[in-house]
């Protein structure tokens, strides 16, 4: 009996040991609050976690947004490290006003005395805004509108349990930046078009390219892109053909995933590229007034290389020689500079006549010249300076009348100067030139840049990229005009033209054009096209230039920190840390009403998109300001890297920005993964008032 006794009080000592242990569920009645981007609201919680911590309390009711601050307190006991830490999330990046923290006060656990607070907008980088924090009361933590996705709450761990008993996070003013799931799903695809970088869009039903404006079509145009299937179980593309460029359209009337739709060409069964650089490389004419191969540009003291891949012109012997240059209008003339055929001195012109022409029909005989053999050097200064003081002219032609060699004939280099010593470009014509492909040509290819659309056609600024080692180079920007037909891209009817827009400065900087370009007709009459100097950091710089006078580039102006003129070399560094596509876009109404906006990665490939405001197209624009870190460097871990953000104003409004950036990877490896390369869109939504 004594036994029986013994048990049963046993028995009851367990359960009501375990009915004392047991914590009554709580349940949280939906109290109706809703968020709706407004000033001053409560920003919800989605995720929560301690990862190192034993946690007791129900974390799905902590932070739900109708919990009551009294009731569903956490506790936190045998953390792995020396801390604990309380990771929360939302579901985009928020401008933060403040915390309000409510410590726990109770017998069940210790009060937290301190706290430090970490901050991140990606998860995987965070920054120390507050050390040492004492909560022993409920309080309200100023963030001072830090842009924030997630923030970590650390507290010390010893043997003690510690509560907390409540955290809210306040709206502050300023813009929110979520993901757009819906966009960025219609770029990840199985076949066909699998994905691709370089995006750029266009508004092809009229060409405005406001935030705002209304449209029927967006064309879409991508640089290398990744075709074939990849499968759906294992995301891994079955093949690893690429083509350099392609195209994308969106229908307006339909949903984004009917209306998108992708193109690019086939031949013989296989994918081709839209674009393809034929046009570019080989011993063309072309060659002659470009800074491939120049030490410098647009400057007479330029050495010229011995290399002949794309930087001169070369053609067979014959009875008929000439070359014709197109200045695109009259120009008084100053000097013409020329280096001969530098490759193999022994293919230089001797002999040459010029004339000169207003109208390319009627032509003045100028003077005959003869022209020394080249050396043959990796640097080689210019051969002849043949003056023409008082010479007006558009047209140029000279006709070769002797050569040293009696199979080809070529030159190295020109630069026709006018008066004040402005460099003029010209459309070089060669009744006759070779065009085969030589060395690292062989496997050019053309990137797409920026665009605009003016007059019913797409002007494009493709860079021409070859192979250089174990990496690439850039070698020409370039003009490709597309004729927009019934709100599509005739591709097949592209016109291929030249620019004198990659530069090298006298100062031993590098320029390039064509990254970003903007229509601001409606404000001031002038096209504004952004690029970028490379030297020490790289720089945004500006030109401009009227629609009228568009393919004439004697007519465009760089900035140089005072004024728009004529000297490319003069340009002025904008701001540093730009990346290789960019954007700046005028904001008309709204929370940026009456600015222009860059935006940018910093640094091309930092992962950190950020914005400046400007008063004009040209400056000064504001220090950078942080909107949005990408995570998928750290999450896919396959040397994965994300790069080249910007602003698309037409797919945009005023309060809701719509933004691209690129994501790939250094390795075979990576590129095999279907999930990597392909456009990813968030949206930049201003806070309501």
């Amino acid at each position: 009996m004594k036994k029986l006794l013994l048990a049963c009080l046993f028995m009851i000592f367990i359960v009501l040991g375990g009915c004392e242990k047991k914590e009554p569920e709580i349940i949280i009645e939906d109290n109706g609050y809703r968020f709706s981007d407004r000033l001053g609201q409560m920003i919800p919680v989605i995720s929560i976690e301690a990862p190192n911590s034993k946690v007791t309390g129900n974390m799905d009711n902590f932070i739900n947004t109708s919990k009551p601050i009294e009731v569903n307190p956490l506790f936190f006991q045998d953390s792995s490290l020396k801390t604990h830490r309380l990771i929360l999330g939302f579901d985009g990046v928020y401008p933060l006003a403040e915390m309000q923290l409510t410590p726990y006060i109770g017998k069940k656990a210790q009060t937290i005395n301190k706290i430090s607070i970490d901050i991140s907008m990606n998860g995987n980088n965070y920054e120390r805004l507050y050390t040492d924090v004492e909560v022993k009361q409920t309080q309200k933590i100023d963030f001072g509108s830090r842009m924030v996705k997630f923030i970590k709450i650390v507290f010390p761990a010893d043997q003690n349990r510690y509560g907390l008993q409540d955290l809210r996070f306040t709206l502050a003013d300023g813009v929110i930046v979520r993901e757009n799931k819906e966009w960025t799903s219609v770029f990840h695809r199985y076949e066909y078009w699998t994905g691709a970088d370089g995006i750029y869009s266009f508004n092809l039903t009229d060409g405005n390219d406001a935030p705002g404006a209304p449209t029927n079509t967006t064309g879409f145009i991508f640089s290398d892109t990744y075709v074939g299937d990849v499968a759906m179980y294992n995301n891994l593309r079955q093949s690893m053909e690429i083509i350099n460029n392609s195209l994308g359209y969106y229908d307006h009337s339909k949903s984004v995933a009917e209306g998108i739709s992708f193109d690019y060409p086939e031949a013989n069964g296989k994918a081709r590229s839209v674009f393809l650089p034929d046009a570019y490389i080989g011993s063309r004419g072309r060659n002659l007034l470009d800074g491939n191969g120049l030490s410098l540009s647009q400057n007479k003291n330029a050495k010229l290389t011995n290399n002949p891949e794309g930087t001169m012109w070369l053609t067979e012997v014959s009875d008929q020689m000439n070359l014709t240059v197109d200045l695109f209008k009259s120009y008084d003339l100053d000097a013409i500079y020329l280096w001969n055929y530098n490759a193999n001195p022994d293919y230089g012109v001797k002999s040459f006549d010029v004339a000169y022409s207003e109208d390319g029909q009627n032509w003045t005989y100028d003077a005959s010249y003869n022209l020394n053999k080249a050396l043959g050097s990796h640097s080689e200064a210019y051969h002849l300076e043949i003056p023409l003081r008082n010479l007006t002219a558009r047209y140029l032609r000279f006709n070769i009348t002797s050569t040293y060699s009696s199979e080809k004939a070529g030159l190295g280099k020109m630069m026709i100067f006018g008066d004040e010593g402005r460099f003029l470009f010209g459309k070089v014509t060669a009744n006759s030139e070779i065009t085969e492909k030589i060395g690292e040509e062989v496997d050019a290819r053309l990137w797409l840049q920026d665009g605009i659309v003016l007059n019913n056609y797409l002007y494009l600024f493709p860079i021409l990229i070859k192979d250089e080692a174990d990496f690439f180079n850039v070698f020409n920007v370039s003009m490709i005009k597309v004729p927009i037909v019934e709100e599509s891209l005739d591709y097949d009817a592209s016109i291929y033209l030249s620019t004198p827009l990659e530069v090298n400065t006298n100062d031993g900087g590098k320029l390039f054009f064509g990254t970003g370009l903007m229509n601001n007709v409606l404000n001031d009459g002038y096209v504004y096209i952004y690029g970028y100097k490379d030297l020490n950091g790289r720089h945004l710089i500006v030109a401009r230039s009227r629609p009228e006078d568009f393919e004439n580039f004697n007519s465009w102006t760089y900035f140089n920190g005072e004024t728009f003129a004529s000297d490319i070399n003069a340009c002025a560094p904008l701001i540093e840390g730009v990346s290789a596509e960019l954007s700046v876009s005028y904001i008309g109404e709204g929370r940026f009403a009456g600015k222009y906006m860059l935006v940018v990665m910093e640094d091309t490939s930092s992962g950190k998109i950020s914005y400046s405001l400007s008063d004009t197209p040209y400056g000064n624009f504001s220090d950078f300001q942080p909107l949005y870190e990408t995570w998928e460097t750290n999450y896919f871990n396959k040397d994965v890297y994300t790069y080249n953000a910007k602003m698309h104003p037409h797919l945009s409004t005023p309060d809701n920005l719509f933004i691209t950036y690129n994501v790939n990877s250094y390795t075979v490896r990576g590129g095999q993964d279907g999930r990597i390369c392909y456009p990813r869109v968030i949206n930049v939504i201003s806070v309501k008032k």
